[in-house]
């Protein structure tokens, strides 16, 4: 983790230094509306119990980014942790699995690198698109019956978005309102315990932001 983000903020340094552009950062409120399906394969069948979850949430970020002289913005994001939410169910059968299974995750250190591309202007302000890459680690909380957990998986995502930046009457500050849509790579693991149970997941995420920049 620590590698990526070194040569994320490498890489942005450079940029900054080679176009001797203006520096931006600020905060997101960002508002997430999360989907996740999946399918476990129970260790004693081979029955696959499709799932899936919606889950809404209200979640800081961070961003530093630079603009060039062609009005375009090549920057950093980062988020600590963004919960997946739950979901439980209760099975009864003849195996020795009765019992309730929840099922429960997070998504530790999201870390963003995109570019803004403006387009258009309208009612003072840019209009631009997003292209994004998300690298995160999907974090396990889950509470199984049967005993068994999952381990944590880095996945990376690619993010498009629409967006609109204009400058405020407040020295050097500026906004962003952006919606983006991220369709992240898929979760795949065995239990750690090894009786062959498996989860398989797939997660995108739609999310609404609004940002306020400060430039220097």
């Amino acid at each position: 983790m620590k590698r990526i983000i070194t040569i994320l903020l490498s890489f942005l340094f450079i940029s900054f230094q080679s176009a001797k552009a203006e520096i931006g950062v600020g905060v997101t409120g960002a508002f997430h509306m999360l989907d996740a399906s999946g399918t476990e394969t129970t260790r004693t069948s081979g029955e696959s119990n499709p799932g899936s979850h919606e889950e809404d949430a209200l979640v800081p970020e961070l961003f530093i980014e630079a603009f060039t002289d062609g009005g375009a913005t090549i920057g950093i994001s980062y988020i600590p942790v963004r919960d997946m939410g739950s979901k439980s169910r209760s099975d009864s059968n003849s195996e020795g699995d009765t019992g309730t299974y929840k099922a429960n995750a997070e998504l530790d250190n999201v870390v963003q690198f995109y570019v803004d591309y403006p387009f258009a202007d309208a009612y003072g302000a840019t209009i631009y698109g997003k292209v994004g890459v998300q690298r995160a680690t999907i974090k396990t909380l889950e509470s199984l019956n049967s005993g068994s957990s999952y381990p944590d998986e880095d996945v990376f995502g690619m993010t498009l978005g629409l967006g609109a930046r204009g400058d405020l009457p407040y020295g050097n500050m500026y906004y962003k309102a952006e919606a983006a849509y991220t369709d992240f790579g898929d979760y795949s693991e065995n239990d750690e315990q090894g009786t062959g149970n498996k989860v398989e997941a797939d997660l995108e995420d739609i999310a609404l932001k609004l940002s306020l920049g400060y430039k220097f």
